[in-house]
């Protein structure tokens, strides 16, 4: 029973982050594009470690505690708070290494500007995802509770939720340090990885069509989100 419990609430959390295509049974359980990302990782023990991963762990409580002081501010239009999500998702997010990643191979394939415009659809994609969840807000707090080093000298952030719906669910953030700054890489809700899932889904798409008709489904995703934004406002 306890089984099927967590089950049921992974899959309505991974659903909630990631609308553009639902997640297949089976998938948390295989994940086997994100362990060849992931490679094996190993908890910080040394103080060398403690010190490198002190920068990252410290980035992600200040920004968590930002978003939930932006969420908990009921009585603001909800357009003001999206809008100041969404700033603070384009400055933690890497988002030209995510889509590199999710793209994994075919990335390669793309010239310059379809490169750019995927990133910009891709950014788009997320910032509005997320930010058409305020509704779902009940006053949860996010509790860090330790890091961990990856390959590439990248360091993975583990968060949970305490309080609201998802109470007691575990995310994890991995950052990777570029030109001198900490930025997320990725987003793992309960053992799901959003940029396995992406990488999964794009690339179902790709495998039957083009990266046009890819770019096509990301556009008329992004317009329904703003239709129903401006239908709400």
């Amino acid at each position: 029973m306890a089984l099927r419990t967590m089950k049921r609430r992974t899959t309505m959390i991974s659903e909630a982050r990631f609308p553009l295509f639902r997640l297949r049974r089976g998938f948390v359980a295989l994940l086997p594009a994100f362990a060849m990302l992931c490679g094996i990782a190993l908890p910080v023990r040394s103080a060398e470690d403690a010190s490198i991963a002190e920068e990252p762990r410290k980035l992600i409580e200040e920004t968590a505690d930002q978003i939930v002081s932006i969420l908990a501010r009921v009585d603001q239009p909800s357009e003001i708070r999206v809008r100041e999500i969404e700033e603070i998702a384009y400055d933690i997010f890497d988002f030209t290494t995510m889509s590199k990643l999710v793209l994994a191979r075919n990335w390669r394939k793309l010239d310059k500007s379809k490169r750019a415009e995927f990133v910009r659809e891709f950014k788009r994609l997320l910032s509005r995802t997320y930010g058409t969840r305020l509704d779902r807000y009940n006053q949860e707090k996010v509790e860090v509770y330790g890091t961990q080093l990856e390959p590439r000298n990248d360091v993975s952030v583990k968060t949970r939720i305490v309080g609201g719906q998802f109470d007691g669910a575990e995310i994890a953030y991995r950052l990777r340090k570029r030109k001198d700054r900490w930025r997320i890489i990725d987003v793992v809700i309960e053992g799901v990885s959003l940029v396995s899932n992406y990488r999964s889904q794009f690339a179902e798409v790709l495998n039957g069509g083009t990266i046009d008709d890819l770019l096509a489904k990301m556009r008329d995703k992004n317009f329904t989100i703003d239709e129903e934004k401006t239908e709400a406002g």
